[in-house]
């Protein structure tokens, strides 16, 4: 049998062997005379057997089909069909759940059509018709539906071509609907919560912004006051009171500092630099930063820069120094006695590409293991034990961490508690394709071949990495790490050519050392930057060659080494440069080199402010004029004019950007009445907002340049000096002055 029904129908009814048992039958009926019956019965059974095969497939489609209309029956997903001919729909039974008894007000495509969103019927159109076209195989497409409830639901429309006529054009569509009501639900709440963020995200940006200029405005007194009280006390007792003061409040700066740095970096507002740049000097100029107080401590504090460091890259030179100062500063902030030591060198080239890793290590307390993960969260120490007893808020690393990683490098640390920590990061910085690769490192020089070096030193480390340079310069170096030990290696062996002395070790006896009876070796004396006007009286003796304020670094170990040999006979005494702590407002007066004084316009509203800048200004040689708010400047602008105006930003009555626009068109305004043009005023604000922009808003609301506040006097001298340079420069013609305002 060929149709595996019949032989299911004939187990059924005679046995597993139900063909042999029909077989038997037939044979049967003609043995007993009944062939004639048989052979019909036989042809009868054949060709029921033919109609049961071409069945079958049949069958097996029906009842495929009928699954699927039970699994259509199942879901809220509509399918349709579109007879486009006569302009009905046949649809799934859901069609009918969902419109009830109403189902045959939208039995029609017209119908249909009528109870689209009137905003979105043009959208539905277009895309059918595109589908209508041939121009696509499939659309989709959301619109809005009127519910038999009045009410308005999102729907998604999906169809393709079914049937075509003799002509090839379509006359049937699928079409299925599906309800995404929740879906635009999930997709408003989301849009709501982002919104809600971003709004939150300005609230905090607005309160930071905010309390920056709160606590920045009385921080500028703070500051600028101390400073001032400084250069008028000469006592000890109060200036040591008043360093304090100045030191706390710097304190409490960087900690405001750090907290919109780290503000920024969440809200994805840092914009990395590329200009060109020195890491090693970058590195020079931080750790020399951090020499007072580690030196303060009695630590030592060590740079190593690999020889193969280019010396010039292109990076973010602002950012690399942040993160190697909030490093530094946490391992001199932990680490009670020993060292901390610096090291970078080169990791590999990739491409136009130079990956670079630091290194800071320190001899401090450690970090137990379980907390090397959660260090680097923002707010967060190794515990709270450690917070009471240092200090700080837990955000260098955390802000190190994210900088890290836009330089598309990795941090991490080694430590074990008791012994010290090392932090480990690299970064990645593109090379200077112009230049060689190969840095400025010490190379031998001529005059030290042969020369025999001793270096004394009870600091292992630094004694070594003394060694180094040494030997890279040419030089047969030895190393002591006490004075007696250096006596012996100097009355054993012919007399050095060079004493490298360290004056701090203790006791003293660097001192005794180079007050011994010399052999005629040059002494150089290598000073800490804490308490060296003592020692550098200490150290004035006939063989003392050369003097070095620790950390050394190459640039200064030459000079220092040509010095000792006679090709640089003068010994340096200038050590004023690393008296942090004793800079007086005298010493770094602007000098203008007009000779004539600046005419300042002051706009401040806060009077502790105003007596600052007007101490600060008139020390400098210039005359001021105060305004406590943009409209008296704007007054006093009219009277008068001015070199230079230093224009706070936020002012009641009229703020510094009102001002500012308002001096610029009376300045216009001079300049056409005139004929000619006139010269500008120089403006410059003065602002405790730190936030992303600030800056941008100023230049572009007329000023020419941007004090952030406190007011640094370093940072108020540049400002004076390219308003000097503004009042030197030629008046362009008025003409000019026109197309550039009309261009703007």
């Amino acid at each position: 049998m060929k149709s595996s029904l019949l032989r299911q129908q004939l187990v059924a009814n005679f046995d597993p062997s139900g063909e042999t048992a029909l077989a038997e039958c037939l044979e049967s009926l003609r043995a007993a005379g009944l062939s004639e019956i048989a052979t019909k019965f036989a042809t009868l059974l054949a060709a029921v057997d033919d109609s049961y095969t071409e069945f079958e497939p049949i069958q097996r489609r029906a009842n495929k089909a009928r699954r699927l209309v039970d699994c259509l029956d199942l879901t809220e997903d509509i399918l349709c069909e579109w007879n486009l001919v006569g302009g009905t729909i046949r649809a799934s039974v859901a069609w009918n759940r969902r419109f009830g008894a109403t189902s045959a007000d939208v039995n029609r495509i017209k119908d249909w059509k009528n109870r689209i969103h009137p905003d979105d019927r043009k959208l539905v159109d277009e895309r059918i018709g595109t589908l209508l076209q041939g121009r696509a195989p499939l659309i989709e497409v959301e619109h809005r539906f009127l519910e038999r409830d009045k009410r308005w639901t999102y729907w998604l429309l999906r169809a393709r071509v079914t049937g075509h006529d003799a002509d090839g054009k379509p006359v049937r569509l699928l079409v299925l609907h599906r309800d995404i009501v929740d879906q635009k639900s999930a997709e408003a709440a989301l849009v709501r919560a982002k919104e809600q963020a971003e709004s939150a995200n300005r609230a905090r940006g607005f309160f930071l912004a905010n309390m920056s200029h709160e606590i920045r405005t009385p921080m500028n007194a703070i500051l600028g006051m101390t400073e001032l009280a400084l250069d008028a006390t000469v006592e000890a007792e109060p200036r040591s009171y008043l360093t304090t003061v100045k030191s706390s409040a710097e304190s409490l700066l960087n900690i405001i500092n750090d907290v919109l740095d780290l503000s920024k970096i969440e809200a994805g507002k840092v914009e990395l630099e590329s200009v060109p740049m020195s890491v090693r000097t970058i590195l020079n100029d931080v750790v020399r930063a951090f020499a007072v107080s580690a030196h303060g401590k009695g630590l030592e504090i060590m740079l190593d820069v690999a020889p193969e460091m280019p010396d010039r890259l292109f990076g973010d030179p602002t950012r690399l120094r942040q993160i190697l100062a909030n490093l530094i500063g946490n391992a001199i902030k932990f680490t009670e006695r020993g060292e901390v030591l610096v090291k970078a060198w080169v990791l590999r080239r990739a491409g136009m590409s130079l990956y670079l890793q630091f290194a800071v290590c320190d001899t401090g307390i450690g970090i137990a293991a379980d907390h090397h993960e959660q260090i680097f969260d923002a707010f967060t120490q190794a515990d709270v034990s450690t917070a009471r007893r240092f200090g700080g808020t837990g955000l260098g690393l955390a802000i190190s961490n994210q900088l890290v990683k836009l330089l598309d490098g990795q941090i991490w640390l080694e430590s074990e508690p008791g012994k010290g920590t090392s932090f480990y990061f690299t970064v990645r910085f593109a090379a200077d394709q112009t230049s060689s690769s190969i840095p400025v490192a010490p190379v031998a020089l001529p005059l030290l071949q042969g020369r025999r070096v001793l270096v004394v030193d009870d600091c292992v480390h630094a004694a070594d990495l003394l060694g180094k340079l040494l030997q890279r310069l040419g030089a047969h170096v030895e190393i002591a790490c006490d004075p007696i030990q250096a006596e012996v290696m100097r009355s054993a062996r012919d007399p050095f050519d060079i004493l490298v002395v360290d004056a701090g070790m203790s006791p003293p006896a660097g001192f005794a050392l180079m007050d011994a009876p010399g052999r005629g070796e040059a002494i150089i004396v290598l000073l800490a930057q804490h308490g060296q006007q003592q020692t550098l009286q200490q150290s004035r003796n006939s063989a003392v060659k050369a003097r070095l304020v620790k950390p050394v670094f190459d640039a200064e170990l030459l000079d220092a080494v040509r010095a000792a040999l006679g090709v640089q006979s003068v010994v340096r005494d200038e050590l004023d440069a690393f008296r942090l702590d004793d800079v007086r407002l005298d010493d770094v007066r602007f000098q203008n080199d007009d000779g004539e004084p600046l005419n300042v316009l002051l706009v401040e509203d806060t009077p502790v402010n105003q007596t600052l800048a007007v101490k600060l200004l008139a020390k400098a040689g210039h005359r001021v004029t105060v305004a406590a708010n943009g409209r008296e400047a704007l007054e006093r602008f009219d009277r008068q004019r001015f070199d230079l105006i230093l224009m706070d930003v936020q002012m009641p009555v009229l703020d510094g950007m009102e001002a500012t626009t308002a001096i610029r068109a009376r300045e216009m305004n001079r300049s056409w009445a005139m004929g000619q043009h006139q010269r500008v005023s120089y403006i410059a604000a003065m602002t405790a907002h730190a936030m992303e922009g600030d800056r941008e808003r100023c230049l572009a609301a007329g000023m020419d340049d941007y004090l952030s506040k406190p007011i640094r006097r370093k940072a108020l001298d540049e400002v004076l000096k390219r308003a000097i340079e503004h009042r030197r420069t030629p008046m362009a013609p008025l003409n000019d002055l026109i197309e550039q305002q009309w261009e703007t």
